[in-house]
């Protein structure tokens, strides 16, 4: 057996179980189809998506699609934990703050800029 084939029958068996049991390839494939693949983030486009729970676990959030938006790597690391971003639910209107804290943020919900 070849490395190809070794590496195509180890990711196969990791993989199939889940696939068989829950039918979806990913646990967000809902998500990322209703955000087209793209980053949720009105100032962004990027395509590099990852889930995020709007209201964090460790505060009550749940897995339900209206707690996870997708974001791309920048915006969920560098944006929201790194306290330049803030996202609320619900995540078919999301209500953001763009900004550091100390200045006058930029508020949009969902795509309709609120104040700058």
């Amino acid at each position: 057996m070849g490395l190809v084939e070794f590496a195509c029958r180890a990711v196969w068996r990791s993989w199939y179980p889940s696939v068989k049991a829950t039918g979806a390839v990913d646990r967000w494939t809902s998500v990322y189809v209703r955000d087209r693949y793209q980053c949720s983030s009105p100032l962004c486009s990027r395509r590099d998506v990852t889930p995020h729970h709007l209201r964090f676990q460790s505060h009550g959030g749940g897995h339900e699609d209206e707690n996870v938006a997708a974001l791309c790597s920048w915006c969920h690391l560098e944006g929201i934990h790194g306290g330049r971003i803030k996202a609320q639910p619900p995540a078919s209107a999301i209500h953001w703050r763009f900004g550091r804290p100390g200045e006058v943020p930029l508020v949009v919900r969902g795509r309709e800029l609120v104040s700058s």
